[in-house]
């Protein structure tokens, strides 16, 4: 749910949009002030301050897991535990089990480091990061991960 200061702010010119957007990932800015959303609007909301190609009406339409065609996690390049994440990029975490995108995160531009809300240890508060590798661990030869009793996928929205 975006907020009043949150909607102003989204109106602002591209370079005044890019300030917070830089403020947000660094975790200088608390995104609960621009919107109070799951992990999937704020994962949003992030990349729309970025300049992503979200629109204003979709800002306004889309609600939690409604975000997920639009991220369209599957068509982006899956994580392979090691890589070096660009700043800005939703990530969209698989459960293999029930075939459930169950979180996103947005990168920080600090290796493998994720902001998010909602995820546990995958990004509970905004302002605190979290180093996927260290949650994570290494992966398994499949290219899954192992959490929280189960196998799961890493993807890099292509957004």
């Amino acid at each position: 749910m975006i907020t009043p200061k949150g909607a102003h702010a989204g109106q602002l010119e591209p370079a005044k949009k890019s300030l917070i957007s830089n403020g947000l990932l660094s975790g200088q800015d608390d995104m609960s002030i621009y919107n109070k959303g799951v992990c999937h609007d704020v994962v949003a909301y992030a990349l729309y301050m970025r300049g992503a190609a979200i629109s204003p009406d979709e800002l306004v339409q889309f609600r939690a897991q409604g975000w997920l065609t639009k991220f369209n996690y599957p068509s982006g390049d899956q994580w392979d535990g090691y890589a070096v994440l660009p700043k800005g990029k939703a990530i969209g975490f698989y459960r293999v089990r029930d075939k459930t995108w169950f979180h996103s995160a947005i990168t920080t531009g600090n290796g493998s480091e994720v902001r998010s809300v909602n995820g546990f240890s995958l990004g509970t508060a905004w302002s605190v990061p979290i180093d996927m590798k260290w949650v994570l661990g290494k992966p398994n030869d499949d290219g899954t991960f192992n959490y929280d009793g189960t196998k799961i996928e890493v993807y890099i929205s292509s957004l």
